[in-house]
Parts: C-alpha cells; sequence; structure tokens
C-alpha cells in the first residue's frame, strides 16, 4: 500500500455519500427532478437552464464536504509545488499523447469520429455555452475526481494494489461516458470505454503520483479545457 496513504481520513459514510450522490442522484434522482419541474410548470428553456445550474452547484456543494478530509489532506501534500507542477506537466503531455493515440486506435476500429457522449457536449455547448463550460471545467474536476479517485480508487487502495485498483476506477469512470449509448442500443460505442478508461487510469496514476488529488483534479481539468477549445477552434473559427 502506498506509505502516503495508510492514515486513511476517508471514512465509509464520506465515500459513501460521494458515491450516492453522484451515481444515484446525478445519474437519476436530479434529472427525474428537473423533468418534472419543466412539465409540470412549462419551463423556459433559461429558468430550466438556472435550476440545471442549482443542481450543479448543489452537487458541488455535498461533494467538497464530504470530500473535504481528501482535499485537506491532499493539498498539505503538496510540500515542494515546483515539483508537483513538474510533474503534471510531463502527466499532462503523457495523457495527451496517450489520448490521442486512443483516440485515433478507437475511431479506426469503430469508424466514429467521435463518441456519442462527445457529440452529446458538443450539441449542448451549441445550446447553453456558459453551462456547458461550467460543468465541464468546474464540475467534472471537482465532483468527478473526488468520486472515482478520491472515493472509489482511494477506498480500493487501502486493499489492493495500485493496478488493480486503478484499473477498477477506471472502468467506472469510463462506463458513465458510455453508459447512454448502451441503454439506447449504440454498443459500438462501448469501443470508446478504452478512450476514457484510459483518462481515468491517468488520473488514477496522477492521485498515486503527487499523492494528492490536485493532481488528477488538474489534469482532468486540462484534458476538458482542450475539449473546450477544440469545439471552439473547429466549430466556430474554422
Amino acid at each position: 500500500m502506498n506509505e502516503k496513504l495508510e492514515h486513511d481520513v476517508m471514512t465509509l459514510p464520506r465515500m459513501l455519500i460521494l458515491v450516492l450522490n453522484y451515481f444515484v442522484g446525478y445519474m437519476y434522482v436530479y434529472p427525474w427532478i428537473l423533468t418534472r419541474l419543466l412539465y409540470q410548470f412549462h419551463l423556459s428553456f433559461t429558468a430550466y437552464n438556472w435550476l440545471s445550474f442549482a443542481v450543479y452547484l448543489l452537487m458541488i456543494a455535498i461533494s467538497v464536504a464530504a470530500g473535504y478530509p481528501v482535499l485537506k489532506e491532499s493539498w498539505k501534500k503538496i510540500v515542494r509545488p515546483r515539483k508537483f507542477f513538474e510533474n503534471l506537466l510531463l502527466m499532462f503531455v503523457a495523457l495527451y499523447l496517450i489520448s490521442a493515440f486512443t483516440s485515433t486506435l478507437v475511431s479506426l476500429i469503430s469508424g466514429m469520429t467521435e463518441s456519442a457522449n462527445q457529440q452529446s457536449v458538443i450539441l449542448a455547448f451549441f445550446q447553453s455555452p456558459l453551462l456547458i463550460s461550467f460543468t465541464t471545467l468546474v464540475y467534472a474536476p471537482l465532483v468527478e475526481e473526488l468520486v472515482f479517485r478520491g472515493a472509489l480508487f482511494r477506498g480500493l487502495r487501502s486493499y489492493m494494489n495500485f493496478w488493480t485498483a486503478a484499473l477498477i476506477s477506471a472502468l467506472a469512470f469510463g462506463s458513465i461516458h458510455v453508459i447512454d449509448s448502451l441503454f439506447a442500443g449504440n454498443f459500438t460505442d462501448l469501443w470508446y470505454l478504452l478512450t476514457y478508461g484510459t483518462l481515468g487510469f491517468i488520473f488514477c496514476f496522477a492521485y498515486e503520483k503527487n499523492h494528492s488529488i490536485y493532481g488528477s483534479m488538474a489534469l482532468h481539468f486540462l484534458n476538458n479545457f482542450i475539449g473546450i477549445i477544440g469545439i471552439l477552434l473547429t466549430y466556430y473559427f474554422v
């Protein structure tokens, strides 16, 4: 076990709150409530966006409250900021190269240039650029890292080696990006589990290498930021 994580500050109740808030709240309960409100009160598109924004803020608040111990511990682990940023830069270059390779490989195999998840993000960005930018650059790096690295990976890491814990966390992370396609019968999109799973694995490595969840959060943010820039360049300026 990683000696830096031997003293586990994350209790089981906190981990459960993080996991349930995401997998039950975000994926089922909150969308159901929003849909009911939309049709019950005939909400406008703007009002619906504001309610969605409020839900994301609520999720962030719950996640930060539940994950505060790991956030606090991770901050203390950054004792050499320069070394932290050097590691982060190297891992970002590796992430970019590996992601480019896996995306190209999956595109060749599946015949799809983009995953269904990416297509939905692009479509939503055209409709609500500010909301999607917020969820992509703030919500996802913060909440998803607390769930998949701060709770799932960290919890598993207490009982197993890095490779096994990271693989399970990565598969779970990748699955949430393709699960809608599977429910819709689009099994070709399952190939993108490799792309998203690889990202999740690298985020686990960043957490393990830096002994700090801020490393994986920073990589997650940078990856999504590059994605947003790519959308802007492709669909607005090219």
